[in-house]
């Protein structure tokens, strides 16, 4: 059957969704931006949700909407830039280049990206990030399924012969984010320090890749 049209009824239900839907994107980035100016200040352990939600101009009702916890309001932060890091990782493998090459580049986003926020907010994102994984596993996640930090840069390295030919490529991108992640806990847990993370902590990885 032919669906019948409703003429100008959908056309406002249409125009009644936009204002809806741009309301519902405001409440959820002021409730993100007010726990970020909180937890500058407060810091995280310190912080309630319903701090949050004062910060915000918000209901409990609604920040529950959104969000069940206020780590996952951190996990909304974008603290880990994949993005940015994996184009990073394109860009050096657009030349001659050694793994170690590739996995600095990564670790330099990430870097940068963490010293916009506080060393206790980057260490608590990591927790989460352990917690999440855990949580995947116990559903039956893979070494694919989260090894999303180096899975592609890894697997064009693959390609051009900066892995080994037997490789398990998923196995190795996840042990390399697992180390950058206890790398990154332990920079943050120390306040972050004037040396720079990523090369010591990339030469670190590529080295135990290359032993394995």
């Amino acid at each position: 059957m032919t669906p019948v049209s409703h003429g100008s009824k959908d056309d406002h239900s249409q125009e009644r969704a936009v204002p809806v839907r741009a309301r519902s994107h405001a409440s959820r980035d002021a409730i993100v931006q007010g726990a970020l100016a909180l937890w500058r200040t407060k810091g995280f352990a310190e912080t309630t949700v319903t701090d949050i939600c004062k910060a915000a101009g918000v209901s409990k009702a609604l920040f529950y909407v959104y969000f069940a916890r206020k780590e996952d309001v951190l996990m909304e932060m974008e603290v880990f830039t994949m993005r940015d890091a994996h184009l990073a990782a394109q860009a050096v493998a657009s030349r001659p280049y050694a793994l170690a090459d590739m996995i600095k580049a990564v670790i330099e986003v990430l870097e940068r990206n963490m010293r916009r926020y506080p060393p206790e907010l980057v260490f608590e994102a990591v927790i989460e990030t352990y917690r999440s994984e855990r949580r995947a596993l116990a559903g039956g996640a893979t070494d694919a399924d989260l090894a999303f930090l180096f899975l592609d840069p890894f697997q064009q390295a693959h390609r051009d012969g900066r892995l080994p030919a037997e490789a398990d490529v998923a196995r190795t991108a996840r042990v390399a984010q697992m180390l950058v992640a206890d790398g990154i806990r332990d920079w943050a847990a120390a306040g972050y320090t004037a040396h720079p993370l990523a090369e010591p902590l990339a030469q670190e990885i590529s080295t135990l890749i290359d032993g394995r």
